[in-house]
């Protein structure tokens, strides 16, 4: 039963996002900003869950989860072929819905892929990106993302959410930076209008 506007499926997603942005708390947005969810009961939002590993395939958290795990992101580079991607994107999309159906509070905001540039390897966790050349890593990411997200304009199979974009790999105050970058931004998605 449609009780609020921002349910209502006949708005744009401008107007339903802009509804409950004026209808939750303060302490309400503050509590979004973690990766579980808590529902808020009086607006009708149940639990869920953001984020799903999702750089070389869908990553089930559960020992149950089967799932298709493609090459380090490193090693899909190497293939140069952002067609390829584009597929794999679409692979991966698929089975985060399909777990989705199963459990419907996760599962659609998925983490990746990885853009940033990996330029030294003793950094660590190189292999998660596509490597140093910032055009490959643009062409690899895009064409995967576009898979992940599907064509529909309305309605995405997943919601990519790229990783490592602020900051990583980033030898000089990273943590400052890091929380520069996040103070700036969060305020703005809170406090919608300042």
């Amino acid at each position: 039963m449609q009780k609020y506007p921002f349910q209502d499926m006949t708005l744009s997603m401008e107007e339903r996002v802009a509804d409950l942005l004026r209808r939750l708390t303060l302490e309400e947005k503050i509590y979004m900003l973690s990766t579980h969810q808590m529902p808020v009961e009086r607006l009708g939002i149940g639990e869920w869950y953001i984020g799903q590993e999702i750089a070389r395939g869908y990553v089930g958290r559960e020992p149950e989860t089967v799932s298709t795990v493609f090459p380090q992101p490193i090693g899909l580079a190497s293939t140069f072929d952002p067609a390829l991607m584009l597929q794999l994107g679409e692979i991966a999309g698929e089975e985060a819905r399909y777990y989705q159906r199963k459990d419907p509070k996760s599962h659609l905001m998925v983490w990746g892929p990885t853009v940033d540039p990996e330029r030294d390897p003793r950094w660590g966790r190189t292999e998660e990106g596509y490597g140093e050349d910032p055009f490959l890593i643009g062409e690899m990411t895009t064409a995967y993302t576009q898979g992940l997200a599907g064509e529909d304009p309305v309605y995405r199979r997943t919601i990519p959410t790229l990783k490592h974009f602020c900051a990583n790999n980033n030898e000089k105050n990273r943590g400052e930076q890091l929380l520069q970058y996040y103070a700036a931004h969060t305020a703005r998605i809170l406090l919608p209008g300042i």
